[in-house]
């Protein structure tokens, strides 16, 4: 149960959110050192397509996935907030718990978001070039749970089911955004890949950032700004 007052037995806040701060945070350090470490050392041979066409920016799972170190240093930081975020998972659990509602519907929303985590981790472990239909089995869910957590939750939170009253309103935008920055990554790629105009690469690369960053943003949000009012108690 999550209590606002603090209780001995419980997990403070004051502990529990740097916690879920590091395990949200931890794909965005691996994001920035495999990008610059890309954009440094292998920046020419990155941005080179079958296209040989101009490009600024290489595809972010291509950095993950064709270098080394970055393939590694992807694969640990992730793997380990995966494992940490776990914790998050039963946080959302006990809080939807909370507010009395339906346990099948918690059960519901408490696996969906479980099944986001292992997604995640299926498609940083294997890469499209090693074991593609694990990569793609693990892309797609993902990518479905995902979408379907952040549309769920943003309004869970916009209702007040989970309310703390600190949620940054800007997330009730991030449906949209994802579903945009989803459909605006499969144009661009099949643009490159039929027809081979300069620039459309990048532009697919930006897009997978934009994906990225946004789906670690409204985690943040929703775990370390959430969670920031409660006393915590796992039981």
């Amino acid at each position: 149960v999550m209590h606002k007052e603090y209780q001995s037995s419980g997990i403070n806040a004051e502990y529990g959110v740097p916690f879920l701060f590091t395990a949200i945070h931890l794909p965005t350090v691996a994001a920035i050192l495999c990008y610059g470490i890309t954009m440094w050392k292998e920046f020419e041979d990155s941005v080179a397509t079958h296209c040989h066409v101009w490009n600024l920016l290489p595809s972010f799972s291509s950095t993950i996935g064709n270098y080394t170190p970055q393939r590694y240093i992807w694969r640990l930081l992730v793997g380990l907030s995966c494992t940490m975020r776990i914790f998050s998972v039963l946080l959302f659990e006990q809080n939807l718990k909370r507010f009395n509602r339906n346990k099948i519907v918690v059960k519901i929303l408490t696996w969906m978001r479980l099944g986001e985590i292992i997604g995640l981790f299926l498609l940083t472990m294997f890469a499209s070039t090693e074991i593609f239909p694990a990569h793609a089995f693990g892309f797609c869910l993902f990518f479905l749970f995902s979408m379907i957590n952040i549309t769920v939750v943003s309004r869970l939170m916009n209702s007040g089911v989970t309310g703390s009253g600190k949620l940054n309103y800007g997330v009730l935008w991030f449906p949209l955004i994802y579903m945009v920055t989803f459909v605006g990554c499969f144009i661009s790629y099949l643009v490159h890949t039929n027809y081979c105009w300069s620039g459309v690469y990048t532009i697919f690369g930006g897009l997978e950032l934009v994906m990225i960053f946004s789906n670690i943003f409204f985690w943040y949000n929703c775990d370390c700004i959430e969670w920031s009012a409660y006393t915590i108690f796992i039981e």
